[in-house]
């Protein structure tokens, strides 16, 4: 990767722009980040980037991320023009076709989706990536390296990106809402908040670590800690008579539906803003 455009300076552009300089993928000097927002140029002039607020200095590169909000795509493309030479396009909103970002942005644009989570910023992400418009082998095995500084990567197809939002995407809410209701508990069950924090917080460390460094199934796990008739199956008993295994598969699929709901509305105004 000879340079490399971002647009968006968030957390998520951020940590592709240290994962990417990080694993020597491109040089400093060969980034460009486009954020609207001076406040947040600073991290990546430390980093040796360049920065500006205009959107069309990042597709100059020969592959830019965009790395903004999906309610932000139509405003960025405008922006953004037409690009005259090839562009690698890899995008990380949830919600928003390759075809339509092609459809946009014009044929010399090469489409690849990806999925990433907030893990990324220690290293430790999932991202999921698909071939999209106009994209081939050689554009993913890119994105896929660049991702590779991040974490772990899996290579799906589009069709299944939205799949990935619901599972990975947003999953780390997912742990975060069940580490905060296992404060709770302990709180309610008489524990001090720092004595709280410090339980939950190794205990799901030590949950993640031991489920990846042993290979194992996460229901063999559960099992081996669920003694019949002891205390983690008291506990496993009432959340499954109360439906929590079902209303969180359903919580899920809520997801996915959504971003399939995103990826039809942001589709239809992205081609809707071409045909004006």
């Amino acid at each position: 990767m000879e340079t490399l455009g971002i647009v968006g300076g968030g957390t998520m552009g951020l940590a592709i722009a240290r994962g990417a300089i990080r694993a020597r993928l491109v040089a400093p000097a060969r980034v460009t980040v486009a954020e609207i927002h001076a406040d947040r140029h600073a991290p990546f002039r430390e980093l040796g980037c360049r920065v500006t607020t205009a959107a069309p200095h990042a597709f100059e590169q020969g592959c830019t991320v965009l790395a903004v909000k999906p309610f932000q795509a139509a405003s960025v493309m405008a922006a953004a023009g037409r690009p005259d030479h090839p562009v690698l396009l890899i995008s990380v909103m949830a919600g928003v076709p390759s075809d339509a970002l092609r459809g946009a942005l014009g044929p010399q644009v090469r489409v690849v989706r990806a999925m990433p989570n907030t893990p990324c910023l220690l290293g430790e992400g999932m991202t999921g990536i698909a071939r999209g418009a106009g994209a081939t082998e050689s554009d993913e095995r890119i994105a896929e390296n660049l991702f590779a500084s991040l974490g772990r990567t899996l290579l799906v197809r589009e069709s299944e990106i939205d799949a990935i939002t619901a599972v990975s995407g947003s999953g780390p809410a997912y742990i975060y809402l069940v580490a905060e209701l296992m404060e709770q508990a302990a709180r309610a069950l008489g524990l001090g908040e720092a004595d709280a924090r410090r339980l939950v917080l190794q205990t799901v460390i030590g949950a993640g670590r031991l489920m990846r460094e042993s290979g194992a199934d996460p229901a063999e796990l559960r099992r081996a800690v669920t003694t019949p008739a002891g205390t983690t199956a008291a506990a496993i008993g009432v959340l499954e008579a109360r439906g929590v295994p079902s209303a969180f598969i359903d919580a899920i699929v809520a997801a996915r539906e959504r971003a399939s709901a995103l990826s039809q509305e942001s589709g239809a105004a992205l081609r809707a803003g071409q045909a004006e």
